[in-house]
This record gives C-alpha cells, structure tokens and sequence, in this order.
C-alpha cells in the first residue's frame, strides 16, 4: 500500500516497536534542513486520518522541505537555552561529550538529528513537522525540533511529545519555544 504526499512515496511498513502497529515511512528523502542528509519521513497518522488531514499533511511535508539553513540558524538561541539550562542543572563540570560553550554559533555541532515525523498536536490540533535526535549535552534524553505546519519554529525540548502545549496538557506553553528548568525562550 502506497500514498504520496508533496510528490513523495509514502509506504506502510510494520512499526519499528509494536508488530501490532503500523508506520507509513517516505523512501529516504534529501532534507535540506539537515544540510540536505537524507532520512524517512514518518507519518503519525492512521489510515483514516491521512484521508481525513490529506490538505494538512500535504502542506505540512511541502513546507518541511523548504526549512533551509535559515531556519537552521533561526534554532540555535533555542538549541542553546536548552543547553545551558542543563548545564545550570547538572553542572559544566559534568558535561561529559562536550567542551563548555559560550556562544550558540557552534550548537548544531553537538546534534545529530536522525528522525523526521509529521504529526498533530493533542490538544492544539495544529499540525507539526518533528525533528528528533541526539544531543551531546544530554544523552539520555536527546533533542526535539517541532515546526508548526512544517514552517514556523514552534518547539525545542527534549525527545517527548510533538509541541509544549502537548508536553505541559498547557495551551499557554505554545507561546515559548523552549520551555526548561530555568529558562524559556520565545520567537523572535
């Protein structure tokens, strides 16, 4: 079984946990947000939905593979409030991958994005384009870069759910891109 969206070749494939589920996954695609590596797309929708949110999801993958290295650059005061918001947690003398850093300039160097997904919030019900990975200044729970309907850079967290609104049950949370321990960040 096959679906396309933005003219990508979407396939049904077994989910990677559960046998008992399914994924619909893009054959590997250039993503010019991650400097053009190529990954899957994951669709986190049913069968239904994806007939139900076809506009959606169309929009959604079609604005994803515009994000550019602008983009990527519009990130990192984000990527780094989270950043030093677990050093001001653990300590700069427990970052264990990593030197300390002083400036945002070089924070991509420290990710490794690796997962692409689309889906919908819970309780916004807004639609996202998820980038998920790893990070070296947290290891055990790595790194999330959600863009509201693939365009506008919503949320940076680490690996959990698809917006802050989702993540807190807080509709207010959507107003922060990164929301930590002791800082949060909102769009520029």
């Amino acid at each position: 079984m096959e679906r396309r969206f933005s003219g990508i070749r979407f396939t049904k494939a077994q989910h990677e946990v559960n046998e008992n589920w399914y994924s619909w996954l893009s054959d590997a695609i250039a993503v010019p947000y991650l400097k053009n590596k190529e990954c899957s797309i994951h669709l986190e929708f049913d069968d239904d939905e994806l007939d139900r949110f076809e506009k959606e999801i169309e929009t959604t993958v079609k604005n994803t593979l515009q994000l550019n290295e602008h983009h990527r650059h519009q990130t990192k005061p984000h990527l780094f409030a989270y950043y030093e918001d677990v050093v001001l947690v653990i300590g700069e003398e427990n970052l264990e991958e990593m030197p300390l850093l002083e400036t945002e300039e070089t924070i991509f160097d420290y990710v490794n994005l690796r997962r692409l997904s689309i889906g919908k919030g819970s309780l916004s019900d807004n639609f996202y384009a998820n980038f998920s990975g790893n990070c070296d200044w947290e290891i055990e729970h790595g790194v999330s870069i959600s863009f509201l309907r693939g365009e506008e850079l919503a949320m940076v967290s680490s690996v959990s759910h698809i917006c802050n609104s989702d993540a807190y049950a807080d509709k207010a949370k959507d107003q922060y891109i990164y929301v930590g321990s002791h800082l949060k960040t909102t769009p520029a």
